[in-house]
């Protein structure tokens, strides 16, 4: 045993010496860790992009987390068609009671994630540009496309949550727009804030540069699920950016394009849409949807029996009072017995593992209208 232990410390103190001596040489340079070769990488990039919408930062909202859940949960939460419900274990008090603090974790991850998606496209458009060309051509447009929809749609995000105002022309301050990546600079460089009239006007060239890119290139292939952004989810982005904005003529040109190519459905397809985990073909009103990974649980805070968050019943009589597909369609559900016996209106659209809507074409309807 005693011989054991030596050979042992003998073959360990081999290794980390020779470890040692070539640590400095096997070790890449930074700026190579995220270089991106050959088309593969520029592939595999994308892919990240779109991976990095699937955080619990973004649009994925496990229940009772209280992670931020930015973009899927919170705007119910903080909203007024939601309260909190006994089932409840307090986890997103902070935000739906709007007490929180600038170094409160929750606005720290929501405002993390946007620009570590930003990050990753402005990577891959800082190396696509020697792909535009052969046999390669045709796809890295399509490509380039993505990454500034993308980028565009990621900083919009960024720009109405921590914009001081949505005028078109604001002067006031809006939120960083980063189109650079210096991989040796990530954590020391932090770029001033924009105005609100520079934000839209990168945000508004980006989906025009993306929309050019799609007509050279030609529009996303194999997209029957929606996982990718196309021409006409550029065109939903941008109807929305116009609705903030407050350009009620573009709203109604760009929402009608995006209405044009994928219609409203129907009770039963509207039905579909929030009660099937998995889409290999996704009704017509989807546009984009976050796919399912397995862990993807957008309404873990809102939807289901034991939700943290139920309809209020203010919202409650407006759903009934409507009726039709809104009360037989049995996503919002109405007198549902929860803790201590109290009834409750529960919504059903995610319950359990679901596919995230980012855009569909009722938004488009409803902005047309106003």
């Amino acid at each position: 045993m005693k011989n054991l232990v030596s050979i042992m410390a003998v073959i360990l103190l081999t290794v980390f010496t020779i470890t040692g001596c070539h640590k400095e040489l096997d070790t890449k340079p930074q700026d190579q860790l995220t270089e991106l070769v050959n088309f593969g990488d520029i592939q595999n990039a994308l892919r990240g992009c779109y991976d990095g919408f699937q955080s619990i930062n973004y649009y994925n909202n496990t229940s009772n987390s209280g992670s931020p859940s930015g973009w899927s949960g919170l705007p119910d939460l903080m909203g007024d068609d939601f309260v909190e419900s006994l089932e409840s274990l307090g986890n997103w008090n902070e935000m739906s009671e709007m007490v929180f603090a600038a170094d409160n974790g929750i606005v720290q991850g929501l405002f993390r994630q946007p620009y570590e998606i930003i990050s990753r496209a402005n990577n891959l458009l800082q190396s696509i540009s020697k792909f535009e060309t052969g046999s390669t051509a045709a796809e890295a447009k399509r490509i380039k496309a993505q990454a500034l929809a993308i980028r565009a749609h990621a900083h919009f995000d960024l720009m109405r949550y921590f914009a001081q105002d949505f005028a078109r022309n604001s002067t006031s301050l809006g939120v960083p727009y980063v189109t650079s990546f210096d991989p040796a600079a990530a954590l020391t460089t932090f770029p001033a804030r924009k105005t609100v009239k520079e934000n839209y006007d990168a945000i508004y060239a980006d989906l025009t540069a993306a929309l050019a890119a799609f007509r050279e290139g030609g529009n996303t292939t194999g997209n029957t699920n929606r996982m990718f952004i196309d021409s006409t989810v550029v065109y939903a982005i941008r109807a929305r950016v116009n609705y903030y904005a407050a350009q009620w003529a573009d709203v109604i040109t760009d929402a009608t394009i995006a209405m044009n190519n994928r219609p409203i459905t129907n009770t039963a397809g509207f039905t579909a849409m929030y009660t099937t985990a998995t889409e290999a073909a996704p009704v017509t009103e989807v546009y984009w949807a976050i796919p399912s990974d397995n862990s993807l649980r957008p309404g873990g805070s809102t939807s289901g029996t034991s939700a943290s968050y139920r309809v209020t019943a203010a919202m409650s009589s407006v759903i009934q009072s409507m009726g039709g597909a809104y009360v037989s369609t049995n996503i919002t559900r109405f007198n549902q017995p929860g803790v201590g016996g109290v009834l409750k209106t529960i919504c059903w659209k995610y319950p359990g593992i679901r596919s995230f809507k980012v855009y569909r074409a009722a938004e488009m309807l409803l902005m047309r209208a106003e």
